[in-house]
């Protein structure tokens, strides 16, 4: 089974890295820390129980020079309940146990077992002389009951640290992450935007921080690059639509770019007519004068034909000497002869190709678009005007007067 890809957000990898960097900085911080605090708290005990010990000494002095036991176990009791003292013991020079004093078991899962176990695993021993005379040993192991007050203290100071810290690097986050995807929303939105309408003459905000600055001016530039490549096919596809849509020869529209405005004239439910017209006998020219002669009557009788109608006027060639015209607004049959006249004189003037004198006629086929039930029957209409047209002397024919026969 194919797995989901599931990509790590932004903002969870900046949390990811901050936690890494502040866990790092402070399990560093936290151990030297630690150390400095180990290392006072030391020598300060160090110090303490050097002098308590050099104090028990000289007191117990005395009592150990004249074997007096009694006196010396109230003085190490006294020690031990009233100072930090864990164990006092008294030899002497045999080795031999003379005295001997303890506070009460601690437990061992105690901040102040583990506290002596560091600092007072070993004892302090001191020799116990008089008149430069050795008479016995004092041992004496410390406690750390003062130490543990402090060393809470220093446990309760990291994790107060930790808290605030970790606080800090979140809102740090938060904050860093905010204020860049602002600028990388921007840019997004941008994207989108251009998507989505196409517009790519759309530039994206400039941003404050450098790296992305650099991406919204890598983004703009290939935007630019796209909208004129966008505007050249534009072009080449206008071009080709042009050419797809008129006759090469009279730059005319052609019978794909007429049956498009003919439908389109349904669509909008306007009155027009539709001249169809076909020139007589044009393969002669062609024949007798050669087809330059043919393309150059074609060219100046479409430009005598445009002059002729309005400038509304929407003229195709539909292929070889057969032209369409459609005019909009005419209904009057008056009308409908003026024009017929006009297209029927720019074809019967004479033409001059490489001092040779043509002379041409044309037919003329004319249809209401208003008497047409379809396009097609249109067509129809204007087609069959056409032909009957040749029949006629005037050479043209409409297809509305044709029916009231």
């Amino acid at each position: 089974m194919k797995q989901l890809y599931n990509p790590i957000t932004l903002h969870q990898l900046f949390t990811r890295s901050q936690l890494t960097i502040f866990a790092l900085t402070f399990s560093i911080c936290s151990a030297i820390f630690l150390v400095i605090s180990t290392y006072t708290m030391h020598t300060y005990a160090k110090n303490g129980l050097t002098n308590l010990s050099n104090a028990i000494n000289e007191r117990i002095q005395p009592a150990v020079v004249f074997n007096d036991q009694s006196t010396m176990n109230q003085i190490l009791n006294e020690y031990t309940q009233q100072y930090p003292i864990r164990s006092i013991e008294i030899k002497n020079t045999q080795n031999t146990r003379l005295a001997h004093a303890e506070q009460a078991d601690i437990s061992t899962f105690s901040s102040q077992y583990i506290l002596d176990y560091v600092f007072f695993s070993q004892p302090l021993r001191l020799n116990i002389n008089h008149d430069k005379k050795n008479y016995g040993e004092l041992i004496v192991y410390g406690n750390s009951s003062d130490l543990v007050s402090f060393f809470h203290k220093i446990l309760l100071g990291l994790l107060l640290g930790f808290i605030l810290l970790l606080a800090t690097v979140f809102w740090s986050v938060n904050s860093v992450y905010q204020y860049l995807m602002q600028s990388i929303r921007a840019i997004v939105e941008s994207a989108q935007t251009i998507s989505i309408k196409k517009n790519y003459n759309m530039r994206v905000s400039n941003s404050d921080i450098q790296e992305l600055q650099a991406l919204s001016t890598a983004f703009n530039g290939l935007l630019s690059e796209i909208e004129q490549s966008n505007q050249t096919l534009m072009s080449e596809n206008d071009k080709l639509l042009h050419l797809s849509r008129h006759d090469a020869l009279t730059k005319l529209p052609n019978r794909i770019y007429f049956y498009e405005k003919l439908f389109e004239l349904f669509d909008q439910d306007k009155d027009a007519a539709v001249f169809f017209l076909d020139i007589n006998d044009f393969k002669s020219v062609n024949d007798q004068f050669g087809h330059l002669a043919g393309d150059a009557i074609l060219r100046a009788s479409s430009h005598c034909v445009k002059q002729a109608l309005p400038n509304d006027a929407f003229i195709a060639r539909l292929g070889g000497d057969e032209f369409a015209i459609i005019v909009n607004g005419l209904d009057s049959a008056q009308e409908l002869e003026m024009y017929c006249r006009k297209i029927h004189d720019c074809y019967t003037s004479t033409f001059v190709f490489d001092q040779h004198h043509i002379s041409l006629n044309a037919s003329i086929g004319v249809a209401l678009a208003q008497k047409a039930k379809s396009p097609e029957d249109l067509i129809a209409d204007a087609d069959r005007a056409m032909y009957n047209a040749k029949k006629t002397t005037d050479n043209w024919s409409i297809a509305s007067q044709q029916h009231s026969v």
